[in-house]
């Protein structure tokens, strides 16, 4: 994830921002995106959902068949994501790693039956 918010950035030193790579726009200062800025959200977003699917897919499959065990690692993954991190740590806890293990969490709780 940092790897997007560094590499999709129009300046050198500053790095986009999670929520900007979250939701796959840059946000620019007047509203309006320039034709790069636009160009690099498009790839931002491919990029951000690649990462995504990896990490859903790790959580609830086994290679490649959907795990026994997916609710339980999806929950495991909601409850690691909401520990509390320690403060002096040299990048920013990522807030979008809680919200996919909240949506997978929920996702299969609606594929348990009698839930």
């Amino acid at each position: 994830m940092l790897d997007i918010m560094i590499n999709h950035s129009e300046h050198t030193l500053h790095s986009v921002s999670e929520l900007e790579a979250f939701i796959g726009n840059i946000l620019g200062r007047t509203g309006a995106q320039s034709k790069n800025q636009r160009e690099l959200s498009t790839t931002m977003k491919d990029r951000f959902e690649e990462h995504s699917a990896f990490i859903v897919n790790c959580i609830v499959k086994d290679g490649s068949e959907w795990s026994e065990e997916s609710l339980e690692r999806s929950m495991a993954c909601l409850a690691v994501s909401l520990e509390k991190k320690d403060v002096y740590r040299r990048h920013e806890n990522l807030l979008s790693f809680k919200y996919l293990a909240a949506a997978v969490c929920l996702r299969e709780v609606e594929r348990v039956p009698g839930l």
